[in-house]
């Protein structure tokens, strides 16, 4: 039995499902168990992905209050009800997806004479919610708790090589957060457009910005660099968050910006690929970001759409490698200056960029990376180390 343990209602995790599908697809583990946290109007138990089994445990209240105390509390008693959950299974191997539950993870360990996983989604401790007395306990705990990890996993090179560095780990596994292939990557059909008020004969490009609309992603600057002047474009928000607010009042008083409320996920990529351009501006808020790969951008490239990504160091190496873009200092001044001068013919270029990226990049191959790190462990020994080339 293989055991994930992660903070959170388990509603759309989408690295997770990859992981676990692709440990049991591949006969790693006879039984994959996911747990997360009760939350309202989710089952508390159910079944995914044809054998992948998600519980949520707990009282329901993870998102009640702020505080860290409030935090620390609920963490205890969640924690409390995972280690009973799991006190009568034979388990083999835990998969920490967070440094909040890595002292709980290292615990089941050894109560259960397993192995340890450590798949950290970003620089765990440099992130934009880990300032002042939260960041200096985050950083204790990680180093007190990682030497009873057996293998760590990350999202990118950068991430990986500051982990191996902070630590001296002799090794660290990079499993980036690339989606599966598409077995026909869907065309433009027009429904972004539809969903905007934009016809066709309207010869300005799009810029889309899908994913979560919060701090840190580029919003207020996008904002800014489309409402300074006419850029010959659109730019369409598309997705949620708290921004939200902010976004459709602008979106309300110019015929250039437009928002989209979040489609289901099996939409996503056929609004998406509607787009000329995505927008994949992540800001220089916090080292966790500086050095992120965001899924996001694989997302775009997945149905040709080039992006326009911070220069930073994984992104802007990324669409320089595959010429799928256009890396720019994520500043409102230089967004502006791009999109006034960029030309058809160079997106259509970088559209062919994008297409052959997607080629390159994909969960298929991603997935080989994560399966020679479960062989190192004893794991996975019939387990062919070769794409199974199934698409989604």
């Amino acid at each position: 039995m293989n055991v994930h343990i992660y903070p959170s209602p388990l509603n759309n995790e989408s690295r997770i499902l990859r992981i676990t599908r692709t440990l049991r697809r591949r006969g790693v583990f006879g039984r994959v168990v996911v747990l997360g946290v009760r939350a309202p109007n989710l089952p508390e138990r159910e079944v995914v992905a044809g054998d992948i089994e998600l519980e949520r445990l707990g009282n329901g209240s993870w998102e009640a209050g702020s505080g860290l105390m409030q935090k620390l509390l609920r963490n205890f008693a969640w924690s409390v009800s995972v280690v009973r959950r799991v006190r009568r299974e034979k388990i083999s191997c835990v998969n920490c997806h967070s440094l909040s539950v890595l002292p709980l993870s290292v615990l089941v360990k050894f109560l259960k004479h397993s192995r340890l996983v450590y798949d950290t989604h970003e620089l765990e401790t440099e992130t934009l919610a880990s300032r002042g007395i939260r960041r200096v306990i985050a950083r204790i705990i990680e180093r007190l708790c990682i030497r009873f990890v057996d293998e760590v996993s990350v999202v990118g090179p950068a991430i990986g090589n500051w982990y191996q560095s902070q630590y001296a780990l002799p090794r660290v596994w990079v499993v980036r957060n690339v989606s599966s292939s598409l077995s026909a990557s869907p065309n433009g059909d027009g429904r972004l457009r539809a969903a905007i008020g934009v016809s066709s004969g309207d010869a300005r490009p799009i810029f889309l910005y899908q994913g979560l609309l919060t701090h840190g992603r580029g919003i207020a600057l996008l904002l800014q660099a489309f409402s300074a002047g006419d850029l010959g474009a659109h730019l369409v928000f598309m997705g949620y968050g708290p921004l939200e607010n902010l976004v459709r009042d602008r979106a309300l008083g110019s015929k250039r910006i437009h928002f989209v409320p979040a489609v289901p996920p099996d939409q996503v990529l056929l609004f998406t690929a509607d787009a000329n351009v995505g927008l994949c501006l992540i800001e220089d808020a916090c080292l966790s970001y500086y050095l992120s790969l965001p899924n996001k951008l694989f997302e775009y490239v997945r149905v040709g759409v080039p992006v326009v990504a911070s220069d930073f160091p994984e992104m802007g190496a990324f669409v320089r490698e595959h010429d799928c873009g256009w890396a720019v200092t994520p500043t409102a001044a230089k967004v502006a200056s791009l999109v006034r001068n960029l030309q058809r013919a160079e997106m259509a270029a970088k559209s062919l960029g994008a297409k052959r990226a997607a080629a390159l990049v994909s969960w298929e191959r991603e997935e080989l990376e994560l399966l020679s790190m479960y062989r190192e462990m004893g794991f996975a020994n019939n387990a062919p180390l070769e794409s199974t080339g199934e698409a989604q």
